[in-house]
């Protein structure tokens, strides 16, 4: 960890123009591939790989201890998934992957304003940039030296961040005097002096069937473990809601990314550019065009056996579950269409 107290990385951060991008979203969205992407542009930094942060994924909810990470990872301990519970109540007071934002909201839902506590403590900001900085200060991409310095975007992605926007924005654009106390007053904001946030948010989805198919095929083959199909169901849902209701208390600027703009129409290119614009880095056709080569093929249609499984097998099965929740999902205003076996058997 680097030792930097909270008004120098307020300090630094300010003055050299530096923006912070949370990647959010539910387990299994595509969050992974486009941070891959995002962060081969020449300058935004990520964590690097596994093998640089030691955690999988390089999501940095799994290396640091100012927040929790909602049991994610942790299912093994929990006897995760015994397949005999007859319709997975309790799994929702058990956290972890597929369930964890059914949890009560004052532990799963961190915003401003319940963990205040937090935000008005200057070492909450030091403790995770120290922890997170040399990932990004020693990433490959520069030669392993000065990567806070030259890069214009420092990215951090953990899917957990859909629940914690709020309170992510309160901490990195925490007003941190020379003093190091943190100014209270009611003037006091997000935004800096120059009236910007140091923050930018996007939020990954994927449509909801194929979404709730890819978390229970990870659960069962990966993990040895089940989870009840309308806990899945509710859990993307209300993980939406809480991104939705946090989007709009913002004062930072976000960004929403579909797997299945990335992977199909507009498709890469576009979505990058889109992104990129977004970052207010370059998108030139020559940087993106690079970018797709590093990153290789992208999977053209990644929801396809999802589909097909649901139009073959599952929509008997659970169709009465898309009725009783049709009104929730549409109130998320994803834009996606439920009724999709005409084009998935074809």
């Amino acid at each position: 960890d680097y030792k930097l107290t909270p008004y120098q990385w307020r300090n630094f951060i300010d003055s050299k123009d530096k923006t912070i991008l949370l990647i959010g979203g539910p387990h299994r969205s595509g969050t992974t591939i486009v941070w891959k992407a995002i962060t081969e542009h020449p300058d935004v930094v990520g964590f690097g790989d596994k093998f640089e942060t030691g955690v999988d994924y390089s999501e940095g909810v799994l290396f640091q201890d100012v927040y929790p990470r909602f049991g994610v990872g942790l299912e093994f301990k929990k006897n995760f998934g015994q397949t005999n519970r007859a319709k997975g109540e309790d799994e929702e007071t058990q956290g972890g992957l597929g369930r964890y934002a059914l949890l009560p909201e004052h532990e799963v839902h961190w915003t401003k304003e319940n963990h205040k506590e937090l935000l008005k403590n200057p070492t909450t900001l030091s403790r995770l940039l120290n922890r997170f900085a040399p990932y990004w200060d020693k990433n490959k991409k520069y030669g392993r030296e000065d990567g806070l310095n030259k890069a214009k975007v420092w990215v951090e992605k953990s899917p957990q961040n859909g629940v914690l926007t709020t309170f992510l924005e309160g901490v990195y654009n925490m007003p941190v005097l020379e003093d190091g106390s943190v100014d209270t007053s009611s003037a006091a904001s997000s935004r800096g002096k120059d009236g910007n946030t140091s923050t930018k948010f996007l939020y990954m989805t994927r449509h909801p069937i194929a979404n709730i198919y890819a978390i229970d095929h990870f659960v069962k083959n990966a993990m040895g473990g089940y989870i009840d199909f309308e806990i899945l169901l509710r859990n993307y849902i209300q993980l939406h809601k809480y991104m939705k209701m946090d989007e709009k208390a913002l004062d930072s600027p976000s960004h929403w990314v579909r797997l299945e703009d990335f992977t199909g129409s507009p498709g890469p290119a576009e979505t990058l550019r889109s992104v990129f614009s977004f970052l207010d880095v370059s998108t030139d056709e020559s940087v993106i065009n690079q970018i797709l080569e590093r990153i290789g093929k992208v999977k053209s249609d990644p929801n396809a056996k999802y589909m097909r499984e649901w139009c073959t097998e599952g929509m008997q099965k659970y169709a009465y579950l898309f009725e009783k929740y049709e009104d929730d999902l549409k109130s998320l205003n994803l834009g996606y269409e439920l009724d999709v076996c005409v084009e998935a058997l074809n």
